[in-house]
């Protein structure tokens, strides 16, 4: 494994000197080109905000509860156990029926469709230098996105891709919700090289999250990037190939892999 410092980088006339043999690069979405941001909040008061208009009469607190219990953000470790995508529309009936509260499925549609679509008001800062890197990297290599989403599907991820100018770059997209499972699942990674025409041996994918991202790439045979600011390898029984703190670094790294 080697950690990767951008002044490392190779230089030609002011210019990367490319030597191919990575073909295919494919980023994770959320802390890596997104920045994380939390709708929590909002989606809660969204619920409350129906509910009191129902004249539902439950105590705040068992709504938070049943709330947090079905809306609460699945940790890695839970999606190795689980492969398996939590939509939203099952989070929401799990919660209204924790709650004994009746509603149509018209009803039920629409307001998933409201959570779901929260996230447009606001959308995530892209994280530093990500525009740049995808800019560099695109006359060169295939590019895809193999994102997990939680209560904001690829519909939306797609809108928010499209309104920070970065959807040209990529060739093909994942989400957890399009596919049915989360990574570190190989079917991610399979459809994204499928779809992109290239072996893994031949790819590489970048992410933040060692149990998901790193794991799944290297169970399937690509090379794997770590974004990481502050890095800790020494227990991790799968290492990335490399570890670095902004997505710039990238660039340097790929284009010198032999």
């Amino acid at each position: 494994m080697y950690i990767y410092t951008y002044s490392d980088a190779v230089f030609r006339n002011t210019s990367f000197y490319y030597i191919i043999m990575i073909k295919a690069i494919t980023f994770d979405l959320w802390n890596t080109l997104f920045e994380n941001i939390s709708y929590s909040d909002i989606r809660l008061n969204l619920i409350l905000d129906i509910l009191r208009k129902r004249d539902i009469i439950l105590s705040i607190d068992k709504i938070k509860e049943s709330y947090e219990s079905n809306f609460s953000f699945l940790v890695p470790e839970q999606k190795m156990n689980n492969f398996n995508h939590v939509y939203t529309e099952s989070r929401f009936l799990n919660l209204i029926n924790n709650l004994n509260v009746k509603m149509s499925n018209a009803e039920v549609k629409n307001i998933v469709r409201k959570l779901e679509d929260i996230m447009l008001s606001n959308p995530p800062p892209l994280k530093p230098n990500v525009k740049k890197t995808l800019e560099s990297l695109d006359p060169y290599y295939k590019i895809g996105l193999i994102s997990d989403t939680g209560i904001t599907p690829g519909r939306i991820l797609k809108l928010a891709l499209e309104q920070h100018e970065i959807l040209q770059f990529f060739d093909t997209l994942i989400f957890s919700d399009e596919l049915g499972v989360y990574k570190p699942h190989p079917l991610p990674f399979q459809t994204a090289l499928k779809n992109l025409a290239v072996s893994a041996d031949v790819s590489i994918h970048i992410g933040d999250l060692i149990d998901t991202d790193i794991v799944g790439a290297k169970n399937y045979n690509m090379r794997a990037i770590w974004v990481n600011n502050e890095p800790n390898i020494k227990f991790l029984k799968i290492k990335p190939d490399f570890i670095i703190k902004d997505i710039y670094e990238t660039v340097g790294i790929i284009a010198q892999i032999p």
